[in-house]
Parts: structure tokens; sequence; C-alpha cells
């Protein structure tokens, strides 16, 4: 059965003749070079040179054609101003063209056809070139991908433009908005949280040897940590043994502990209702800025906060206090069923019996993780113990390398980038902010404030006649009848 035809459709026939004129045109357009070069090679390198040019100008004609358009239905008040022209690099090319600057009722200059099709004022780059340069950016350096860039369109961008890109798409990113269905009513959430110590740039160069106690101290101030969060609702199985978190989000900032937390919680707000939340389980490694105090304090009161420790961190610190043997197992299966004074227990009856004085702190620090940490060695039902994982691939595998330095503003735009590829979130350009721009709208109020300080004065009822008439406009031969004056 065959489907209904909507009404406005286009029949698919239209839609295939259009089409097929199209290949016709083209085909002969590039017929006589295969002919001319009877290389299939040669042929190819042709087409890939020149069919973005052709789809360049192409877009010019259309955006042209728009434009006309526009003047012929330009709104009441409205009139033509000049045309100005425009020069955009997109991902076919660059695309020159020219569009009419109106003046509307209130003395503004306004390009209409980039507010239709919201083209940023200034911007030399269209959307998707945009998207284009952040995506790539988010994967190798800036110089790396405006050479990309200039091998892919021609357009030539700097190393400079590209980082002005991913700042831009970072603050746009920062406005999350809530789902188009609404808030999600969950029962259970899991956030997990840790730190991503970033290289710092410098204009230091320490290339002198150094004691070790210096060396940290001179790597530490040298770095700073970026706190990231990941959000998740469950996991579910994807194949066997291999799991998937659900409605995965990310956040991360260069920010305070408590500027960091309003922040996550502003993320948990915008996706999911907290009066539905009934456990929020977080995980983290221990650190005092890390716990769960903070988040608990904006908790409503039917949400039941509950901390956990990473179980990454807690097997790590397990694995480097015993060697492998029983009392490993011995020791981890303590920590995985959640008996945190037993494992201290433990370490104290066997420190004096451990002669290696690395080992033996390596046991005492395990010790002291252990009774510090003992309200949090509990352990969901569900495994967690994802954020090294997630640091791992959206952090360290982007930003962590040799010779990678960054500054604040640029590490938590680039990790902000990748922690929304990472979570499937489609990055979004910059458009037009609205029908005019700050600036035009400083001007139009200047036009008005100046038109209303030349208005006639009121004189209690009705308005005071001009005093004066200017005569320079009229006719030579103008009559005037008796008394009209």
């Amino acid at each position: 059965m065959s489907k209904p035809k909507q009404a406005g459709e286009r029949p698919f026939a239209m839609n295939l003749t259009t089409r097929a004129d199209a290949v016709a045109a083209l085909r002969a357009h590039y017929m006589p070079e295969l002919l001319k070069v009877e290389d299939f090679e040669a042929f190819e390198s042709i087409v890939a040179s020149n069919g973005k040019s052709l789809l360049a100008d192409m877009m010019a004609a259309c955006l042209a054609g728009f434009d006309e358009s526009l003047r012929g239905s330009m709104p009441r008040g409205w009139s033509a101003h000049h045309r100005a022209r425009r020069k955009l690099a997109t991902l076919v090319g660059p695309v020159e063209f020219e569009r009419t600057v109106f003046v509307d009722e209130f003395g503004r200059r306004r390009a209409l056809l980039d507010e239709l099709l919201s083209i940023p004022p200034r911007s030399r780059l269209s959307p998707g070139a945009f998207l284009w340069l952040v995506g790539r950016a988010a994967e190798e350096s800036y110089r790396k991908t405006a050479a990309a860039f200039l091998a892919e369109t021609g357009c030539r961008v700097s190393h400079v433009a590209v980082m002005g890109c991913v700042r831009r798409a970072a603050e746009l990113l920062r406005r999350r908005e809530p789902p188009a269905s609404g808030r999600i009513s969950q029962p259970t959430l899991f956030l997990e949280v840790d730190g991503l110590w970033v290289h710092l740039q410098s204009p230091e160069h320490r290339d002198e040897a150094l004691p070790r106690f210096l060396y940290e101290q001179a790597r530490k101030a040298a770095s700073f940590e970026l706190k990231l969060a990941a959000l998740y609702a469950g996991k579910k199985e994807v194949a066997p043994g291999h799991y998937e978190r659900g409605g995965l989000r990310l956040t991360c900032a260069d920010l305070p502990p408590q500027g960091f937390w309003d922040e996550v919680w502003a993320m948990l707000s915008a996706e999911y209702d907290p009066d539905d939340v009934g456990t929020l389980w977080v995980c983290a490694d221990g650190g005092k800025w890390c716990g769960p105090g903070r988040i608990a304090e904006m908790a409503p009161e039917p949400c039941r906060v509950r901390g956990s420790l990473d179980p990454f961190h807690v097997m790590q610190k397990v694995c480097r206090a015993f060697p492998e043997g029983p009392r490993r197992e011995w020791a981890a299966g303590l920590a995985r069923r959640g008996r945190p004074l037993q494992l201290a227990r433990m370490c104290g009856r066997v420190l004096p019996k451990i002669e290696d004085a690395k080992r033996r702190d390596r046991v005492r620090d395990l010790r002291g993780y252990m009774l510090n940490n003992a309200d949090c060695v509990v352990f969901p039902r569900e495994s967690m113990g994802t954020m090294e994982g997630t640091n791992a691939y959206v952090g360290a595998a982007g930003m962590k390398g040799r010779g990678m330095s960054w500054s604040r503003k640029g590490a938590e735009a680039m990790c902000l980038v990748r922690c929304a590829i990472a979570e499937g979130r489609p990055l979004v350009a910059p458009k037009f902010p609205a029908l005019y721009s700050k600036r035009e709208e400083r001007a139009a109020e200047k036009f008005l404030a100046k038109s209303l300080s030349r208005g006639p004065e009121s004189c209690g009822s009705g308005w005071a006649p001009p005093h004066q008439a200017s005569t320079w406009a009229m006719k030579p031969n103008a009559r005037f009848r008796a008394g009209s004056c």
C-alpha cells in the first residue's frame, strides 16, 4: 500500500528530474576534460579541484538571488541604502557575494540577508567552517588544524583564529539548555568527579637539574587542576561484558570548589528534576574539594546524597601496598565488601612485619586512606569508577602530551569541547544574536534621543507653532492666497 501524498509535498519525479538536469549540466561541463586527458587519475584531480569552486559560485548566486527577493519585499518604512560585499570561508571554498544594506524606520543600517540567515556580523567563517575547525582542533593542534583547513578548502586561517573558534564554541556550550521534552524524572543518579592536571604556559624554561623536592614544587607551580564531572543514570549492557552509561553528561571548570559544585548542580538541574531524585551517589577519590558534603547542601529534602570512594583508587592503593598473593586478595576482598575498619586493622597488624621502608609507607598510606574515608567505602550495586577512563580519553588524550601547554582559559575551553564530543552533544555555531546588534541598539537610542530633543515645546494645550519658516526650497513662481498665512 503506497503512502498517501501530503498536501504541498513535491512529487519525487520532479526532484529526480531536477537532479538529473544538474548531472547533465555537469557532464557537459566535464566531459571535454575527460576526452582531453584520457586518464582517470588526472580526471579525478580536475573534478576534485574544480568541483568545489563550482559549488562556491552556486552558493554566491543563490545568496544574490535571495538578496534580490529581499529588496522586492522590504518592510514598510525601510529603504535600500547601499550594497556591500562580503566574503566567507566555507567548506567548499571562499564564497564572495554582495548584499543590500537597508535603513530601517529608526535610521539603523541593517543587512537583512545576514540577519535572516543568522550569519554573525564581522565573521569571516561560515557556520559549517566554524564547526569543522572546532571538531578538528579537538583532535590535533591549532596549527595542524589550520593547515588541514587550507588543504581541504583553499581558505587560509591562522592558528590564532582556530583557537578563537574553540573558545567561542566553549562559551556557547556553557549555555546548557534543558531537553526539548522537559526535565527527566530519575530516582537514582550517579555523579563522578575528579581533577585533571594540565601543564601551564610559562615563559621560563626549567632545563637545569633540580633535586626531586624542588622539581615537584616547580612542576606544581607550572600546572593547574581542571575539575571534571560525569553525571549519568545507570549503566546498560551493550555487548557481553561491555556497558554504557545512560544519559551521560559531562562538564569541566577552572573554578574554586564551591563554584565548580554550583556548575555541577546547574547541569543536574537542567537535565533532571531534582525533586524526583531519591538517591544521588557521588564517587570521588577522597580529595578535600570533591567530597559529597557540598552538593548535599544543595540537594532538596527528599534527595539522599551518598558518598562512594572511587574503586579504581582504592584498588590502586591496595595493589601498591601489598604484593601479589593471598594478602593482597584478602585486602581487596575487604575493600570490595565495604569493610574499611577491618582493612585498617589488617594494615596495622602487618606494619611491624614489613622490612621494606617504601612498602611500609604504602601500607601506612592505605591505612590512613581507609580511616579518613570510612564513611565512603560503600559501593552501590551498579559499579562506578569510570572517571579515570573518562579523564584518559576526554582530557589526557588531547591535552597532555609532549610539548603541550595551555592557558587556563584555553584549557577549559578545549576540555568543554571534548566533553561535548564525548557525550554526543552537537557542537554549536555562533548565530546572529538578534535582529540588530548591541552597537546598533545604542545607535538607535541615540537617534531617538536626538529626535525627541529637537521636537517643539509644549505650551499647555497643543503644540506651539513654528516661529520661522525656511523658503530655500520654494519655487520662484510660488503664489500665496491672501489670508492663508
